[in-house]
């Protein structure tokens, strides 16, 4: 919010007045002695004051910012005979606002080179409450209207682009020729009417091709007011009477009303809900955007200190004084469209986004680097995880190897017992290649799923044992119950551990102790990024290994069972033969100790076959149950192995979105990071304990040597002062030095410009001194040439001077006459050529009026006849529904009475009367609209016709001006001949000084020849008479000579005159000729305007008529649509109608 700039300027007054005067100026202030009143402003511009003074005080500040796209208004205000046009207009000694502000403009414009600008301009005047045009005389009485993009403008003002200062001022200088002034008695030219200036600045901002992207479109739209007021005034002192009464109470009323606005401004009413009334003058609805709006204002208060104007002086002081609480809210013009706003947007978001990155850069950079290190720690967790997973994968992998190596090699027992019992039945034993032992080591820990087949094996041939447990190398084995009951803890311990070993050898089963490890792992990043997928993790880690250690124990129990029977069997064997071995020595009846023994062998193998195979059985339903549990366990365990790696690589997603919205989201952040940083202070914190306790025994031992330090302690600081002392020594040196180095390296760079500078004069004197010698030859061998010529030249003249004669010089007088002659023809032919242009040029302008008017009167009568045509259509329509209604309610009326026929019939009678009257007045409404559409095609072809005229004056027009530019180039050919006249003559005078010349030497070689003669008298005494007859007559011709030259240097400088006053002929010509192309330019450009103007409007019918056309093919098209829509319709009703009509009559013929 800006308040008005005032500012007051006093008029100079006479010594008389000046004396007299009750006014006293100090500083910014302004007041009556004797009067306790006094009056303030912005600032107070003595009788001394320039103009510039004046408007560089505020008026220069508005002008930069309309430039910059801010509205802008400076009036002049104060009573008659004050100043206010010599304020506004200035002088030619001194230039006004008005001036200064469009130069200032014009400069502003050519320093911003960013920015490209259109510049309109319009002069305005309001002349007894009436808007008149200054720069188009002829429109008066213009309106004044308000749109929501233009604001309040008046209607028809002519505006005028321009493209430089003269132009706008000669354009305002044409204005002032048109503007109302008169004479009262305190003013010679005073102004009747309020004039204002106003220039709308439009700019846009330059783009390149590579900038065309990033620039923004937005259009600065802003207007500069330059108001001139006229000045309010008293009747009874400017003894205005008649028109001059009338013009001072218009301009006394509208600056009341501008009173009244400032005052209800300055009180506050419109931000209090009040009325303002700046309807009630045209001058202030036309300032009312300045009055308290989107403007910035400055008033110039003009007064005179003069004791006969006190009152006057005091009410528009009090008027200033008002104006001063006046506020405005000025702001930046743009035209602004859907894509300009998102340009600029875009480039206030990058300018915000550098800002912050400006600001913020440090701790971005911190926080992108701990996000990337989250990142990179997110990514190494998820490359172990994926190790861990193939690590997992490939031990499962070698498991499945194992058991189906040991399903092989529980193969091989079977077969290797099913060809015991066919080597068994045979004589003769064969020995294998490969020795098979039986020992609890890998075999023990094989499948015997096939066991059940070696009682078979043992009655038919049980002394064939022997031999293949012969090589047999096992130890003593312990039995089943005591090595489940009696061993200790530290035994079992050992044999686990054993058993582990030999199983590591077959198969390398995962550590749990690594599995712990590898967990151990996993919980860190777990942790920090969701807690219960780390305690899910845990758990499941945790019944893992409690699956493999029952496993392993299952295994290791089922491992030494089989032993255990096996060594069962091996005794069973021993017992079998040892009994043979009895029978054999007691001998025993052969066939009886037979049937026993094998009875015998029968019974206890088939208990021992009983137990084995309830006890293989149990341990296959042990081993497959915990396989399925394992089974169940891993796939558990690879779900959610994989769900984990679903989860991680969804948080890498949601940290790779968090990253890129990093500037957005860095409160959110901030939390991680707070834990991030807790859990590294934790792992700090624990760190810095191990620290303090490996650093305490550190601690002791530095206390230990603490007194040897204590001793060592001033010798120390002794040494240290010593070296701090050798060091600024030694930095005062260096810093000597330096400044000595600097120095000479100054000296050096002066001494080489000194030198080089001694070698540039040295060349110089040097090119001098040639260039010297060499002038002196040449002017020496000039000299000498010049004496020949000039030798040459004298007898060329003594020879010439002899052969003169008068002929040749009346025949060039006669030559020069005929020249005369023919350029005052020439010029003649010029000026009757330019007159012939006048005519040809005020006939045009009247043409081009009287086509002008025609246009304007085929237009009224274009829309005249637009007027009646509507008039006659709706008249049609309205007679067209009475008679639809009309008849409508006659059948109506028919159908409801059926009794009363006649009087209906009457009734339909008199109806068919009227509607055949209606059609006739149809008819010749038809006929009339038909000689209407003529009127307009012929009024149409006048327009063109008009047109053409218009195009046929314009090409008159550049006939003339090309016949301007052969004149002109006749000119410079009449300029010539006027040079080489002039050259003419001065060889005569060159050839009438040598004869003068020739003259005085005759003369004094004549004195010679007397003397010569005198002294030669007493001897040539009789020659003596000739000689001065001879000499006589020589005389007489030479004077003759002499008149005749005389006569002619006259006649040459009388033609010099005359040159002389063509030459001021032609430049006076010259001048009409620019002053009258300047003239035809304006109104060339007056008339283009007007064409485009009427282009445009002829461009709008065009567009009006094609549009009505378009709607009449579009109708007819949808009509065409719509019955062709209806005739499908009906056709499809009429096959409807066919197929009912068959269906009907096959029902009736069933």
């Amino acid at each position: 919010m800006e308040r008005i700039h005032v500012s007051v300027r006093a008029r100079p007054l006479s010594p008389e007045d000046a004396k007299a005067s009750p006014w006293r100026i100090s500083g910014n202030s302004i007041s009556i002695p004797t009067q306790p009143s006094k009056f303030e402003f912005d600032q107070i511009f003595g009788e001394d004051c320039e103009t510039r003074d004046v408007y560089s005080a505020r008026t220069r500040d508005i002008v930069a910012a309309a430039v910059r796209g801010f509205n802008g208004t400076v009036f002049a205000y104060g009573q008659t005979s004050s100043g206010k046009t010599h304020t506004m207009r200035g002088s030619s000694s001194e230039l006004g606002v008005i001036p200064l502000s469009v130069h200032d403009v014009f400069n502003i414009i050519h320093q911003e080179m960013d920015r490209e600008f259109l510049l309109r301009m319009s002069y305005m005047e309001i002349y007894n409450e009436e808007i008149n045009d200054l720069l188009a005389p002829e429109q008066r009485k213009l309106q004044i209207h308000e749109s929501i993009e233009r604001g309040i403008f008046v209607a028809g003002l002519r505006e005028e682009i321009v493209a430089s200062a003269d132009q706008v001022l000669q354009l305002m200088e044409f204005g002032e020729s048109h503007r109302h002034i008169g004479e009262t008695n305190m003013n010679v030219y005073s102004s009747r009417s309020h004039t204002i200036f106003r220039m709308i600045i439009e700019s846009r901002e330059k783009t390149g091709d590579s900038e065309a992207e990033f620039s923004c479109d937005a259009v600065r739209v802003s207007v500069l007011n330059l108001v001139d007021l006229a000045g309010s005034e008293r009747a009874a002192k400017t003894g205005a009477e008649g028109v001059r009464l009338k013009e001072g109470s218009h301009i006394n009323k509208s600056l009341m009303t501008l009173g009244t606005v400032i005052k209800k401004l300055s009180e506050g009413a419109e931000s209090q809900g009040g009325h303002v009334p700046y309807r009630d003058s045209k001058l202030t609805r036309i300032l009312q955007p300045a009055l308290g709006g989107n403007a910035n204002t400055a008033m110039i208060c003009n007064i005179t200190l003069a004791q006969i104007h006190a009152d006057e002086t005091k009410s528009s002081l009090q008027f200033a004084s008002r104006a001063l609480r006046v506020t405005n809210c000025a702001h930046v013009n743009e035209i602004l469209t859907d894509a300009a706003l998102l340009k600029r947007q875009k480039k206030e978001i990058e300018e915000l986004r550098a800002k912050l990155q400006g600001l913020h850069s440090e701790h971005l950079e911190e926080e992108i680097l701990n996000l990337r290190n989250t990142l990179l720690k997110s990514e190494l967790d998820r490359e172990r995880m994926a190790l861990e997973l193939e690590e997992e994968k490939r031990t499962q992998a070698e498991r499945e190897k194992i058991l189906q190596v040991q399903a092989k090699k529980i193969e091989n027992l079977s077969s290797m017992v099913f060809c015991a019992n066919r080597e068994e039945t045979g004589d003769d034993y064969k020995k294998e290649k490969r020795r098979d032992t039986w020992c609890p080591g890998n075999l023990g820990r094989k499948k015997i799923k096939e066991v059940i087949l070696l009682p078979t094996a043992v009655k038919e041939n049980s002394s064939q044992v022997k031999p293949r447990r012969a090589n047999c190398t096992t130890g003593p084995l312990l039995p089943f119950e005591e090595l489940v009951n009696e061993t200790s803890t530290s035994e079992l311990h050992k044999q686990d551990q054993d058993c582990k070993k030999s199983a590591l050898e077959d198969c390398i089963l995962p550590d749990p102790h690594a599995l712990l490890h590898v967990t151990s792992r996993r919980k860190v990043p777990s942790k920090r990024s969701l807690p219960m997928e780390s305690n899910n993790s845990v758990e499941m880690q945790a019944e893992y290994e409690n699956l493999l250690l029952e496993f392993e124990t299952h295994r290791m129990m089922s491992d030494i069972k089989i032993d255990y029977l096996m060594t069962k069997l091996v005794e069973a064997d021993l017992l079998v033969d040892e009994k043979c071995r009895e029978c054999a020595a007691k001998n025993i009846n052969p066939v009886s100790n037979p049937e026993e023994n094998s009875s015998l062998r029968d019974l206890d193998a088939i208990l021992v076959i009983k137990q084995l195979q309830e006890k293989i059985a149990a341990l296959e339903m042990e081993k497959s149950s915990s396989q399925k549990n394992l089974d169940c366990k891993s796939g558990l365990r690879t779900e959610q192995t994989v769900s984990a790696q679903e989860k991680c690589e969804t948080l890498h997603d949601e940290l790779m979105l968090a990253q890129e919205g990093a500037t957005l989201a860095s409160e959110n952040l901030a939390s991680t990071v707070l834990l991030a940083e807790s859990e590294e202070l934790k792992k700090e914190f624990e760190s810095s304990k191990q620290l303090v306790v490996s650093l305490s025994s550190v601690v002791d031992e530095l206390f230990s040597f603490l007194p040897n330090l204590l001793d060592l302690k001033p010798s120390v600081s002794q040494s240290l002062v010593q070296i701090e002392s050798i060091v600024k020594s030694h930095e005062k040196v260096q810093s000597c030095l330096r400044d000595k180095v600097h120095k000479l390296e100054d000296e050096k760079l002066s001494l080489y410009d000194q030198a080089s500078e001694l070698r540039t004069r040295i060349e110089e004197l040097s090119s001098e001194v040639q260039n010297s010698t060499n002038a002196l030859v040449e002017l020496n061998e000039k000299h000498e040439e010049e004496k020949a010529d000039v030798l040459c030249h004298l007898e060329m003249l003594q020879r010439e001077n002899q052969s003169l004669s008068s002929s040749s010089l009346a025949k060039e007088k006669e030559s020069i006459r005929k020249d005369l002659e023919k350029t005052k023809l020439k010029l003649k032919d010029t000026e009757s050529k330019l007159k012939n242009a006048v005519q040809e040029k005020t006939k045009l302008e009247g043409e081009k009026s009287c086509a002008e008017r025609e246009l304007k009167r085929l237009q009224n009568q274009k829309a005249k006849i637009e007027r009646d045509m509507s008039k006659r259509e709706s008249i049609i329509g309205k007679m067209r529904d009475p008679t639809t209604d009309r008849s409508s309610n006659v059948f109506d009326q028919k159908r409801a009475k059926g009794s009363a026929a006649l009087a209906e019939l009457e009734e339909y009678k008199k109806l068919e009367v009227l509607a055949f009257e209606m059609e006739i007045t149809i008819a010749s409404l038809e006929e009339q609209l038909a000689m209407a559409n003529d009127e307009k095609d012929i009024s149409t072809s006048r327009a063109e016709e008009l047109a053409s005229d218009l195009q046929a004056l314009s090409d008159e027009l550049h006939l003339s001006k090309s016949e301007l530019t052969t004149l002109r180039e006749e000119v410079p050919i009449l300029r010539r001949s006027l040079e080489e006249f002039s050259f003419h003559a001065q060889k005569m005078e060159s050839s009438l000084q040598t004869l003068s010349e020739e003259k005085e030497d005759l003369s004094m070689q004549l004195t010679e020849a007397l003397m010569t003669m005198e002294e030669e008298k007493a001897i040539w005494s009789s020659k003596e008479k000739a000689s001065v007859e001879v000499i006589g007559v020589k005389e007489k011709q030479y004077t003759a000579e002499i008149a005749s030259l005389s006569k002619q240097l006259s006649e040459v400088s009388k033609l010099k005159d005359e040159l002389e006053q063509q030459s001021d002929r032609i430049a006076s010509m010259e001048g009409k000729m620019h002053n009258d192309q300047v003239q035809y330019n304006l109104e060339k450009a007056k008339l283009r305007m007007r064409l485009r103007g009427a282009q445009t409007k002829l461009d709008t019918f065009r567009v009006r008529y094609e549009e009505s056309v378009d709607e009449l093919a579009y109708m007819n098209r949808k009509f065409g649509e719509a019955s062709s829509n209806l005739k499908k319709q009906l056709a499809s009703y009429g096959i409807e109608i066919l197929n009912l009509k068959k269906q009907l009559a096959g029902f009736k013929g069933q």
